[in-house]
């Protein structure tokens, strides 16, 4: 089983915490485009208030590349502060990281690319993400999601 706290920490260790001076998103016809650039540039992702996270629970998609890398672990965290179905940061960000197959009109080689920007400690972290998911019994609506997402981010 999981250890919720102890995924925490590892998260933690899997992406140290530093400013991102980088592009956030070229996103400027949304709210949450807007929002993102915004809020984050020169911050960490421990910077981001879970407050923020919550009101833009969607906008993972939104973010750049390398700023996705450098604010990924802010949707984790707060995916994980009530682990449960109720949380929507909890389900944009699963459906973001394992959003199907191609059956489903998603592009393999994109979420390849994406996944493949992160080394294989990040990876492995989010995996155990994806293994936390799979021992909650509350969050069976996730499980296909996260038996993909387990094909794609584990090492």
């Amino acid at each position: 089983m999981t250890d919720v706290a102890e995924l925490r920490n590892r998260l933690l260790g899997a992406f140290p915490p530093q400013p991102f001076f980088g592009l956030i998103s070229t996103h400027d016809e949304c709210d949450e485009g807007i929002a993102l650039r915004r809020e984050l540039p020169n911050r960490s992702w421990e910077d981001v208030s879970s407050v923020f996270v919550k009101d833009n629970s969607s906008s993972l998609g939104l973010l750049e590349p390398d700023a996705l890398k450098a604010f990924l672990p802010a949707w984790l965290l707060s995916s994980m502060k009530t682990f449960d179905r109720n949380n929507l940061v909890l389900e944009f960000t699963v459906y973001f990281l394992c959003p199907g197959d191609e059956d489903e009109g998603w592009d393999e080689d994109r979420i390849a690319r994406r996944v493949g920007r992160f080394n294989a400690v990040q990876r492995n972290v989010v995996a155990d993400f994806f293994r936390a998911i799979l021992e909650n019994d509350e969050l069976y609506l996730y499980h296909p999601y996260a038996k993909q997402g387990l094909t794609r981010w584990s090492v």
